[in-house]
């Protein structure tokens, strides 16, 4: 028996974002149907093929979604580890949270990271001393300068932001330090580090996206009785006076109801939007200046008995982060990455596979030597959003012009960058609003 406040929503997008949404409506008995179709899948790192990211305790949507999984023997593996940066000695310092109350976790944590120098962390603590005891707050126009300005401002060396700031920024966000909105920055800085000391934990996940939240989330709803129909073609929207009537399909067809959510990638939505709307809003106008970063990995198998997961940040090389995790007995998997950087992105198989071996000599020099050359090259077009100052004001809100249409998706205004738990925080949010209209 459908509930009497329940309302029909029709999602197009059967992603992560998508999938999401849904799921989060089915809680209430809405009825929902998802339309998919083949080029919908959401990128930046959340399709169903993407290696499942390292989540921090902050990351709650993320966590939240993936608990129906976790009792799934294979991915015992889960484990929290800690942050390494590599340093120009060619040793590594791990960022450890401390599990404190209130301000001593991000105290002792910083008083206790080896990787700031001391005068750089003496000028941190005093500057977010300050910050808490309210005798001094964050630039109102950090939105118009750089990451790498705003560090400065605080007394933050050359060194410090070329060892630890440029490669945790190029992790967390996709953007160099020089490219990267302040205010983003900081945000990441104050959700991540400087709340909880849970927030700052790091645990690594095994599998992919599709094993962990795709899989599931899709097998819940068809039990659920959510409908789910395939399209060959892309539909249109058909707009109305009081916003969206129908979505048109490729066959003649038509669906309607009462809210409708568009969990596809920015271009993808362009294209289903009828010129008019993007003349008279600039609202969708503004999509068309969000722009994609590119990323390179190479992913090799090595001979090795490390029993653990790890995660190096890295400067002085091609990449900007490593993972290593066991594959198998005696086995580990090496994933070297970098984000929009063109030289890199724009190079060959052969010569990305040369520099990942060199780069993997430069971490583990004290390593057997590996002759095989093999590896794999993956390309990512949309691995990461430009979060250049200004950006931010591009990224569109849940809430469209148009007010039975919702837009969910990473790259929505959700206060993280394109990121899995920016695509779930979306789809929450498009739940919430159609509850705040229903409770209203």
């Amino acid at each position: 028996m459908i509930a009497e406040a329940s309302q029909t929503v029709l999602i197009l997008g059967t992603g992560l974002t998508g999938l999401a949404a849904a799921s989060f409506l089915a809680e209430e008995n809405h009825r929902i149907t998802l339309l998919d179709f083949p080029n919908w899948e959401d990128g930046y790192k959340t399709d169903k093929t993407d290696a499942m990211p390292m989540t921090f305790g902050g990351h709650e949507d993320t966590s939240r979604s993936i608990r129906p999984a976790e009792h799934d023997t294979a991915w015992q593996a889960d484990r929290a580890i800690p942050l390494e940066f590599l340093l120009p000695t060619g040793r590594t310092a791990a960022y450890v949270p401390a599990r404190l109350p209130g301000i001593l976790q991000w105290i002792v944590g910083l008083a206790r990271f080896e990787g700031l120098a001391r005068r750089d962390r003496w000028r941190l603590l005093t500057y977010l001393e300050r910050i808490w005891e309210g005798t001094e707050s964050l630039p109102p126009d950090l939105d118009n300068r750089t990451a790498d300005e705003w560090l400065m401002s605080i007394g933050q060396s050359a060194e410090s932001r070329k060892y630890i700031w440029s490669p945790l920024s190029l992790w967390l966000t996709g953007n160099s330090l020089e490219r990267l909105s302040g205010s983003v920055f900081t945000r990441q800085l104050s959700v991540l580090f400087l709340g909880k000391g849970r927030d700052a934990s790091l645990t690594y996940r095994d599998g992919s996206i599709g094993d962990r939240l795709i899989r599931p989330m899709r097998h819940a709803l068809e039990r659920q009785g959510v409908r789910m129909l395939r399209q060959t073609a892309p539909p249109m929207f058909q707009i109305g006076p009081s916003g969206i009537e129908e979505v048109r399909l490729y066959d003649g067809g038509s669906l309607r109801a009462q809210w409708y959510i568009a969990a596809l990638p920015h271009q993808k939505l362009l294209a289903l939007l009828p010129e008019q709307l993007l003349a008279r809003y600039a609202y969708f106008a503004q999509l068309t200046e969000l722009e994609p970063l590119p990323e390179v990995m190479v992913e090799f198998r090595r001979p090795s008995t490390t029993p653990f997961p790890r995660l190096i940040l890295l400067t002085g090389g091609p990449f900007h982060y490593l993972v290593a995790a066991p594959s198998g007995p005696n086995e580990t998997t090496c994933r070297l990455s970098r984000i929009g950087y063109s030289p890199l992105t724009e190079s060959i198989d052969d010569n990305l596979l040369r520099l990942g071996h060199e780069e993997l000599r430069r971490i583990f020099p004290d390593s057997a030597p590996y002759h095989d050359q093999s590896g794999i090259v993956r390309r990512y077009d949309h691995a990461a959003l430009s979060l250049h100052p200004g950006a931010t004001l591009r990224r569109p809100i849940q809430q469209s012009p148009l007010p039975n249409l919702l837009l969910a998706g990473p790259w929505t205004d959700t206060g993280w960058p394109a990121n899995v738990e920016s695509a779930i925080t979306s789809a929450r949010r498009c739940a919430d609003i159609i509850r705040s209209r229903i409770a209203g």
